[in-house]
């Protein structure tokens, strides 16, 4: 009777274990289908390699690939070539670079499960599905990121070694160069080769009183092929790049380790796959006490050596990914445990029945990978809550999130790859994807560059005099702060000014300057003179009192050795010398010392000043002078420009601290000012297409004389992942659903509809190409949302960064 009770409870729990397993395998297959129709890096990864790989692709010799990264194209590359290579050359027959790398990366998953298999046998192969349940590998595996094959690679190498049946010297070769491709897809991933290297030196010192050479020549052949193989392609890599090859795959990778880096992602796995680890001691146990304990040396040196690599998550910059390994090793003890307990008809054990709930307990909660609130790219660094594996809130309404997110993310990254190759060729972005998906240049790689030049082996000097004159067109940002330098965001802030976002990135440009022109009288102290003045025209007949006036000085080294800590003193003048408005600021915001700077071209200072309101009409003259570090004048300042001062109708809001001139004014009182408008939230900014100023709920855009409207109902709208096309009373949205027909007649400028009616954030929301119409579900409260707030991303308490916050924002 009690073997027949254990016997449905084995069944029960076999069931179930097989139920999860089946749900995990439909979930990642979801996951693969809809990463390979979405068009974009995802993972910032992807970026870099699909920017290497387009390269090689399209004839860029490998060598050149690892070349200066100061150089065009600007790339780091961080892996040996294994990956590339491969991906290229499968580009070559599809013709897509990102699909063919995240194919290979697919393809490597399905490889390492088939290698996890053959290493355990049999009767326990079917548990290396537990593979793909792992929540980063089910995120990676159709991700063109290369540690897969690596993976890959290193099992199989590991299983070559142990095959005794075929002869010694293909053995150890075969091995030998699956373990050097393992390293030259990615040199961390050790626990492969240390394992195939241990079958064959263990066999050695077994067989040594034999006889038989069989064993040390598969070792040797082993240990000669991976020397030479491996050295010799390093060695040929390292002459031709002159050495560039060892800076890239090392020094590139030689981040700092932070152990609370490393503790929190070893909580966050063990939180949830304690029972796994478990499960592969009891497994580990179970084998060690039969006959068949040999099979244990290449399973515990592969999991040890996969611990040991885990521990490296602690490098900065590290993800889940540095748990690969050990993963795969605690999943081959289980399976070795399984297929010895079925082996020896012990099924029905304590063991077998403990095995089983511990399995099933290791599946029962998962991290979800997507926010349920906030559109942004799949990740474990910020999981939600772990929850259950099915039930309303499981995988399904996952992969459903997924679906929505990515779709948004297609969206909003078509538009940005649009306007990132009309500004290219080349463009300024914290996520390296952003320019490779679009086909253009990213101009650094940031992670990378930062850990090269915080070693001191990269300069920022050239990229600095570059943002320093507004050469790089588009600046496409995750958020400012993201790995750049504080000097990279001290010139951002002043020369750049915000120009809206799409979906999660903030879009900077330019801001213009306006024509050079010879200072009326020179400048010249410290080193460094005044080459030329660049004001930004008025946006209209005159600068306006209160008006924010873009000024931009042209410096030029003209010493070898000039003074540091210089300070630009502005002054707008009148009546002679009295002064009428003051600005003091580092020169180049202190972020570029002059001796830096080159001898031969100019470097921009941007200097915005405000004029007072109350300037009377007339011509006043603006002085540039220059003080040291201890205050005093190196040269008093001198006028270099002259600016007629109107008042025409602008007005300055004390609510906000912003001047509205007189164009956005008019505009802004024609919709109906604050009630459908709003406050000012950032000055009249010039760009290179026209002005922008932002409003709490519009943007105006003034472009060749012209004032509209931005349409900011349908930029926000690419990036909702809730989507309706019906009005609630179920007839299509072609004009404002009856719920707002009253409100919507009191407001200016609405648009047409673009989306039907659909909950968002507790109210019920309609967008149109302007606008969102937003009520509560009772119908007692109407509003409008504040769509240019929202265009702008500001974190609470920080305002536009434009003309130099120097707040650092961290998200």
């Amino acid at each position: 009777m009690r073997h027949i009770g254990l016997r449905w409870l084995d069944r029960i729990l076999l069931g179930f274990l097989i139920g999860l397993l089946v749900l995990y395998l439909w979930y990642a297959a979801e996951h693969v289908r809809l990463l390979f129709a979405f068009p974009f890096p995802l993972d910032y990864g992807e970026g870099p390699l699909l920017a290497q790989v387009s390269r090689l692709a399209g004839g860029e010799p490998i060598w050149r690939l690892y070349a200066d990264p100061a150089q065009e194209p600007f790339l780091i590359v961080n892996y040996p070539p294994l990956f590339l290579l491969l991906s290229a050359g499968l580009t070559g027959l599809i013709g897509m670079p990102l699909v063919a790398g995240r194919l290979i990366a697919l393809v490597a998953t399905i490889a390492a499960t088939a290698a996890l298999a053959a290493l355990i046998g049999r009767r326990g192969a079917w548990l290396t599905l537990i593979w793909l349940t792992v929540p980063v590998v089910r995120e990676w595996m159709p991700l063109m990121r290369v540690d897969l094959l690596g993976v890959a690679l290193g099992l199989w190498a590991v299983w070559v070694a142990g095959h005794e049946q075929l002869p010694p010297i293909w053995r150890g070769a075969l091995a030998g160069l699956l373990a050097v491709g393992c390293l030259l897809t990615k040199p961390s991933l050790i626990a492969g080769p240390l394992a195939a290297g241990t079958i064959l030196l263990a066999e050695w010192i077994r067989l040594r009183p034999q006889p038989e050479p069989h064993a040390r020549y598969a070792l040797l052949t082993f240990l000669a092929t991976a020397t030479l193989a491996g050295g010799g392609i390093v060695a040929a890599l390292a002459w031709a790049t002159h050495g560039w090859f060892l800076i890239h795959v090392i020094a590139a990778n030689a981040n700092r380790w932070e152990a609370d880096l490393a503790l929190g992602f070893w909580r966050q796995q063990l939180t949830l796959r304690w029972p796994l680890a478990i499960a592969a001691l009891i497994g580990g146990a179970i084998v060690w006490r039969t006959e068949r304990r040999k099979m244990l040396l290449p399973a515990l040196t592969y999991t040890l050596a996969g611990t040991l690599g885990a521990i490296g998550v602690g490098k900065v910059g590290a993800y889940a990914n540095y748990f690969f390994e050990w993963y795969a090793g605690l999943i081959w003890l289980c399976g070795l445990g399984w297929s010895t307990l079925a082996a020896m008809n012990q099924r029905l054990s304590v063991r077998a029945l403990a095995m089983s709930s511990l399995l099933i307990l290791s599946l029962l909660y998962y991290p979800p990978l997507w926010d349920a609130n906030r559109l942004r790219p799949a990740g474990l660094i910020e999981p939600g809550p772990p929850r259950l594996a099915f039930g309303q809130y499981g995988l399904w309404a996952d992969a459903r999130r997924e679906a929505d997110v990515l779709a948004a993310l297609t969206r909003t990254g078509t538009e940005l790859a649009r306007e990132a190759r009309t500004a290219g060729p080349v463009i300024f972005t914290d996520l390296p994807g952003l320019a490779s998906g679009a086909g253009i240049t990213a101009r650094i790689p940031v992670f990378e560059f930062r850990q090269l030049l915080d070693q001191g082996l990269a300069d920022q000097t050239t990229l600095l005099q570059e943002l320093a004159n507004g050469k790089l067109p588009l600046i496409l940002l995750d958020y400012l702060g993201n790995w750049l330098t504080p000097e990279m965001i001290t010139i951002i802030q002043h020369r750049y000014a915000q120009d809206g976002s799409l979906g999660l990135i903030d879009r900077y440009r330019p801001v213009a300057t306006g024509p050079a022109q010879p200072p009326l009288q020179p400048v010249a102290a410290g080193g460094v003179q005044l080459a030329g003045v660049q004001l930004a025209p008025p946006l209209g007949v005159a600068y306006e009192p209160g008006q924010l006036l873009t000024l931009s000085l042209q410096w030029q080294r003209i010493d070898q050795h000039p003074a540091d800590n210089l300070t630009v003193v502005v002054r707008v003048l009148f009546a002679g010398n009295r002064v009428a408005a003051h600005s003091e600021l580092p020169l180049l915001y202190g972020a570029l010392p002059p001796a830096r700077w080159s001898t031969t071209a100019p470097i921009e200072h941007m200097q915005p000043i405000a004029l007072p309101l109350e300037l009377l009409p007339g011509t006043y003259q603006l002085a540039v002078g220059l003080r040291d570090s201890n205050g005093h004048d190196l040269i008093a300042p001198q006028p270099v420009a002259t600016i007629a001062v109107e008042a025409q109708g602008g007005s300055f809001f004390t609510e906000t601290g912003y001047f509205v001139p007189v164009a956005f004014m008019r505009a802004w009182a024609e919709l109906g000012a604050v009630e459908r408008a709003g406050w000012p939230l950032t000055p009249a900014v010039p760009f290179g297409w026209g002005w922008l100023q932002c409003f709490e709920r519009v943007c105006l855009e003034a472009r060749d004389s012209t004032i509209s409207i931005r349409s900011l109902g349908r930029e926000l709208y690419l990036a909702e992942t809730i989507r309706s096309a019906q009005c609630f009373t179920g007839t299509p949205a072609t004009t404002i659903c009856p719920g707002f027909t009253n409100y919507s007649e009191q407001m200016a400028e609405l648009g047409p509809p673009l989306s039907g009616e659909l909950f968002r954030n507790g109210w019920i929301v309609q967008w149109t190409e302007y606008a969102r119409l937003e009520r509560s579900t009772d119908g007692t409260d109407f509003g409008l949302g504040r769509l240019g707030d929202e265009t702008l991303r500001l974190p609470p308490g920080v305002r536009y960064r434009w003309p130099g916050n120097t707040t650092i924002e961290r998200r």
